[in-house]
C-alpha cells in the first residue's frame, strides 16, 4: 500500500483525532512555527496540509493560502471543515503552482515523507519568488534517529548519519520516515538557491533533548 493509500484509509480518524485532542505537535512548536512567517504579502501554500489544520491557522491570519495534499481524503476532510478555503490535490515533487506565484510556502512535517528531497526542495525553489519565504518545520533529525528511555528521561542515539527509512504507525496502516541529518536538510535548501534566516530547535518536554526542528528560508 503507498503512502497516499494508508492516509486515504486512515483520513477520518486522523481528522478526529486531530480535532479533537492535537496533533503531535507542542504548544511551543507552532508558536515557534508562527513566529517564523512572514507579513502576508501574495499568494501561500500550506504543502502537505493533510486535514487543513494549519491552512485554517494561516487564512484566520489574513494569508491567501492554498493547501495542497497528495491525500484526496484528507482533502475532503479539510473542505467539510473549511467549505470558503481553497484545497487541491499536489505532490511536494510536482506542486501545482506556476513559477515565481508563491510569497510564502508552509511546509510543516512533510519533508521525512518524501523520498526525494532534492526534487520536492527543487519544487520549493521553482514555485516560490526571489524574495519569498519557505518556513518548514520537521522532526528534529536527533530526536528520529534516537530511542527515547522513558524512565530517565533521556535520548539514545544512534546511527545519526545513516540514511534510513522508518515504518511509522497509522491506525491499522503506516507510513514510512527518511531519516536524514541537520545538515543534509540545510544543504539541500542552500543548494537549491534558498538563504537561511533562521533555525530553530524545539524542545521536548522537558528540555532533555530537541523534538522538532523549524526553519526559514528565504529565496535568492
Amino acid at each position: 500500500m503507498s503512502e497516499a493509500d494508508a492516509w486515504n484509509a486512515e483520513a477520518g480518524a486522523w481528522a478526529a483525532r486531530v480535532r479533537e485532542h492535537g496533533h503531535a505537535h507542542s504548544a511551543v512548536y507552532d508558536a515557534v512555527l508562527l513566529e517564523l512567517l512572514p507579513p502576508p504579502s501574495g499568494p501561500a501554500a500550506d504543502v502537505g496540509c493533510g486535514e487543513g489544520r494549519l491552512t485554517r491557522t494561516l487564512a484566520g491570519l489574513g494569508y491567501d493560502v492554498t493547501g495542497v495534499d497528495r491525500s484526496e481524503a484528507l482533502l475532503e476532510e479539510a473542505r467539510a471543515a473549511d467549505p470558503g478555503g481553497r484545497y487541491v490535490a499536489g505532490e511536494a515533487e510536482a506542486l501545482p503552482f506556476e513559477d515565481g506565484s508563491l510569497a510564502l510556502a508552509l511546509c510543516v512535517n512533510v519533508l521525512p515523507h518524501i523520498v526525494g528531497l532534492e526534487q520536492a526542495v527543487a519544487e520549493l525553489a521553482r514555485a516560490v519568488r526571489p524574495g519569498g519565504v519557505v518556513v518548514a518545520g520537521t522532526m528534529h533529525p536527533i530526536a528520529q534517529a534516537g530511542t527515547l528511555d522513558e524512565e530517565r528521561n533521556e535520548l539514545r542515539v544512534s546511527r545519526y548519519f545513516e540514511a534510513e527509512q522508518h515504518d511509522i504507525p497509522l491506525g491499522d496502516h503506516h507510513v514510512f520516515h527518511q531519516h536524514r541529518t541537520l545538515e543534509h536538510y540545510v544543504r539541500s535548501f542552500l543548494a537549491a538557491g534558498f538563504a537561511l534566516d533562521d533555525l530553530r530547535e524545539v524542545p521536548a518536554d522537558g528540555g532533555a533533548y530537541p523534538r522538532y526542528l523549524a526553519l526559514r528560508l528565504t529565496r535568492r
